[in-house]
């Protein structure tokens, strides 16, 4: 029964999640994680955060697909939550190696 509520959930509760560089979107997708840090310490976002925004430095960057992981590097810029989506500004932003 866990794993049918897990299959439940996980099709649910997910979230739209753009990575923006200056010049390109980097990643769009829907999510079921965004890890990243701040100035401040670690930052984690599941769907149906509370709308906020925080500044990205120079951070590792990590988002949970219904197909796995994927990494990025961030290079100062914002994380923006809000009832449509996670976005994240960046100055410049890249897929990290796998």
């Amino acid at each position: 029964m866990r794993d049918e509520i897990g299959a439940i959930l996980g099709a649910i509760w997910v979230v739209k999640c753009e990575i923006v560089a200056c010049d390109r979107v980097i990643f769009s997708a829907e999510v079921e994680f965004v890890a990243t840090r701040t100035p401040d310490g670690a930052l984690g976002i599941l769907p149906r955060h509370a709308p906020a925004a925080f500044a990205v430095a120079d951070a590792p960057l990590r988002v949970r697909t219904q197909s796995g992981e994927l990494s990025f590097r961030v290079r100062s810029g914002i994380v923006s939550v809000s009832p449509g989506g996670v976005t994240v500004l960046a100055d410049s932003a890249e897929e990290a190696d796998a």
